[in-house]
């Protein structure tokens, strides 16, 4: 936790997430001894203290209005979700996962049916966390099992995964995930928070509320005056004339005049 307080202090994340904490926020450690000043903590715990490891948590600005959705813990998986409403009328879910590399092939059809639930509404979503699947070829998107189920999770709900260099050794754990209708910007993988690397970057998240005013501006210097003294001596002016002065009685010569001079 000290880690995490210091990168709060020094770079004022509007949103910071951590797996295997190794938290016990209903036992051995009190709330107070892991607060962030001017974050709300969110966290899933292991069910069992038993062994080293799990535990999974977000910090989120207190300015954001936060809702917590779902917190499914196993021995072997988590997955805490989150909604945040950084703009009125909008909802971004926030996804933080984490996967024993020792799940099972059941444990894993859980792991995942509970994530496409998850994605199953409509809103824009990240997921991020621990996968502990190094055998996925990130420039195919193929992989045998047990990767090969986190790969059609993907392609069923169109997820864009944006970690393209290791976070640990030579393999790739730590994910970020998003729907099509949420972009990433600046991403990067820095810093050692105990033996995985850091990952830094910004959501593009746009106010719906705000609307771009398009106003059509006429350039006159670029028409054609050329083709335009060329249409008007070709009119019949005394067709024109004599339709003006009767309007009820319109004919269609005069129907390109009216169109033209309307775009001119």
């Amino acid at each position: 936790m000290p880690e995490l307080q210091a990168i709060a202090s020094t770079l004022s994340h509007d949103i910071m997430a951590v797996n295997e904490t190794w938290l016990d926020l209903n036992g051995r450690h009190l709330p107070a001894g892991v607060s962030i000043k001017g974050y709300v903590l969110h966290n899933v715990d292991k069910p069992s203290h038993s062994n080293r490891g799990g535990g999974s948590l977000i910090c989120i600005k207190e300015k954001l209005q936060t809702q917590i959705k779902t917190k499914p813990a196993t021995e072997k998986s988590e997955i805490l979700h989150l909604n945040i409403q950084p703009h009125p009328g909008q909802t971004i879910k926030i996804v933080l996962v984490y996967r024993n590399p020792t799940c099972t092939a059941i444990e894993d059809d859980e792991f995942y049916d509970c994530l496409d639930n998850i994605l199953s509404s409509p809103h824009e979503t990240l997921i991020m966390g621990d996968s502990n699947l190094p055998h996925i070829n990130w420039t195919t998107r193929r992989s045998q099992s047990p990767g090969s189920k986190l790969i059609d999770l993907m392609n069923t709900n169109s997820l864009q995964q944006h970690v393209n260099e290791p976070t640990r050794g030579n393999n790739i754990f730590e994910l970020v995930m998003t729907t099509p209708d949420l972009s990433i910007n600046g991403l990067e993988v820095t810093g050692k928070i105990g033996d995985h690397q850091m990952i830094d970057f910004s959501l593009e998240v746009q106010d719906p509320n705000t609307r771009t005013q398009h106003k059509q501006v006429f350039n006159y210097k670029r028409a054609n005056f050329e083709l335009m003294k060329e249409e008007f001596d070709n009119n019949n002016y005394e067709v024109l004339v004599v339709n003006c002065m009767a309007p009820l009685q319109t004919s269609p010569a005069t129907r390109p005049y009216s169109s033209t001079n309307e775009q001119t």
